[in-house]
């Protein structure tokens, strides 16, 4: 079973994918002790205010609410989300924490309020379990049987996991599924995006299979900092591009090709620390130009616009 994360890193980092999900390596948790949150936790913290900010509202009026029902629904949200985690997590000091949440409040308020044309009689999910996963909430509603299972084809690969936000009309003949981002946005241009992109064709497809085929599906990334989304086009051939890179990767992993990729030398690397030192400067790109050959076709992603 695996999720978007998980295949990208087979994609652009096979070696690390066979020590995270072969070998369970996994970096050392540091966030005992913090003076601020790196992006992963920004964008969780956003995830959960936004999940509890919907939920309000599709108790009341859901896409029709007022201004005012959307503000409160926020504010509830950020005081129980902030509760949770000064209750149960390490949080940055009290003056960057505030500054935190104000953000988070004007990322999320920015989501909330994206002019999308509701749906006739629109209803709306967030977090929607899909590929055997559980509701994270006990009792949460779903639109699909979440323990169906979703598969790539042509690939043999399952896919699970969570789609931030999911729109739909009342017909069930029109879904809209948002995956939220707080980093910089990608170009209009780009669909996969040399592999670093695949969550828009995966949960886009996940939604067209849980649905039906016969559901209009509007998949994209949505970026609240800066207002913008961005869609998938042409999302058939995206999934048919995804399919025959993923099975080119599948191959060579099977034939014992764990080999650095792009990821492999990223700053961001939390495997890093089992690297040789030094190794975005020294080791990868000396063992570049061969990892590259001895990969072949499950190298070809990493051109893919």
């Amino acid at each position: 079973m695996h999720s978007a994360n998980s295949l990208r890193k087979l994609l652009r980092d096979p070696l690390g994918f066979v020590w995270r999900y072969g070998l369970g390596l996994q970096a050392a948790d540091s966030s005992q002790e913090t003076l601020t949150l790196d992006d992963r936790a920004f964008g969780n913290l956003m995830h959960e205010v936004l999940e509890l900010a919907v939920i309000a509202l599709e108790a009341g009026d859901g896409a029709a609410s007022s201004e005012a029902a959307r503000r409160a629904a926020l504010e509830g949200a950020v005081r129980a989300v902030a509760d949770a985690w000064e209750r149960g997590r390490a949080i940055p000091p009290a003056v960057v924490w505030r500054r935190v949440l104000g953000d988070v409040s004007v990322a999320s308020w920015s989501a909330l309020t994206h002019p999308d044309d509701a749906y006739e009689g629109q209803s709306s999910w967030v977090e929607v379990p899909f590929g055997g996963r559980g509701p994270k909430r006990a009792g949460g509603a779903v639109p699909w049987d979440p323990d169906l299972p979703v598969e790539i084809p042509g690939t043999g690969f399952r896919i699970s996991g969570y789609i931030d936000r999911l729109d739909l009309s009342g017909d069930r003949a029109s879904a809209r599924v948002r995956d939220y981002k707080t980093g910089k946005p990608r170009g209009s241009d780009d669909v996969l995006a040399g592999g670093r992109e695949l969550q828009r064709c995966i949960y886009g497809y996940a939604a067209r299979v849980l649905l039906g085929g016969d559901v209009a599906i509007d998949a994209s990334l949505h970026y609240p900092r800066e207002r913008t989304c961005i869609a998938l086009e042409r999302p058939d051939a995206a999934l048919a591009d995804l399919a025959r890179h993923l099975a080119a990767a599948g191959r060579s992993l099977g034939a014992g090709n764990a080999l650095p990729g792009p990821d492999t030398e990223a700053g961001w690397n939390d495997l890093a620390f089992a690297l040789p030192a030094n190794a975005g400067e020294v080791y990868c790109p000396r063992k570049r130009a061969s990892a590259t050959a001895a990969l072949g076709d499950a190298a070809l992603v990493w051109e893919a616009p």
